[in-house]
């Protein structure tokens, strides 16, 4: 893994590990401050694989997490249970930062972790298995 491959996953599991950290800490909980970090750490993820890859796009400015997933289409295989993932966090990037854009509940919040960890652990494998390089 390279320092920028790695840079990029760092930053995403530090933002799922503040998630984490805030659904089981903070009482009420921030549902859209903790899903917004669910979406960064799956953006970051993704990132991570386009920057693993080497792909002459480079990394997109964008938050659209299937836009990303549809980048690396050509270099590996994608689950469409990672673009529902990705379709399910994406609005989480951007309609969180606007005030009574999004009705969210605590059920919202174990779907996004659950989603970005997932998307995570699928990343991580692709780029420290061998046979994915």
């Amino acid at each position: 893994m390279t320092p920028e491959t790695k840079n990029w996953y760092d930053l995403a599991s530090v933002d799922l590990g503040v998630a984490k950290h805030l659904a089981a800490t903070y009482h009420p909980q921030p549902l859209e401050i903790i899903c917004y970090h669910c979406q960064q750490a799956a953006e970051k993820a993704i990132k991570a694989l386009i920057v693993h890859y080497e792909l002459p796009i480079g990394v997109p400015k964008v938050h659209d997490l299937s836009f990303l997933l549809n980048q690396l289409h050509d270099k590996i295989e994608i689950s469409d249970d990672y673009y529902d993932y990705a379709d399910a966090l994406t609005p989480y990037g951007v309609a969180v930062r606007y005030p009574n854009e999004l009705f969210l509940t605590e059920n919202h919040v174990k779907q996004a972790i659950k989603y970005a960890a997932a998307i995570m652990q699928w990343a991580d494998n692709l780029m420290n298995n061998p046979e994915n390089q």
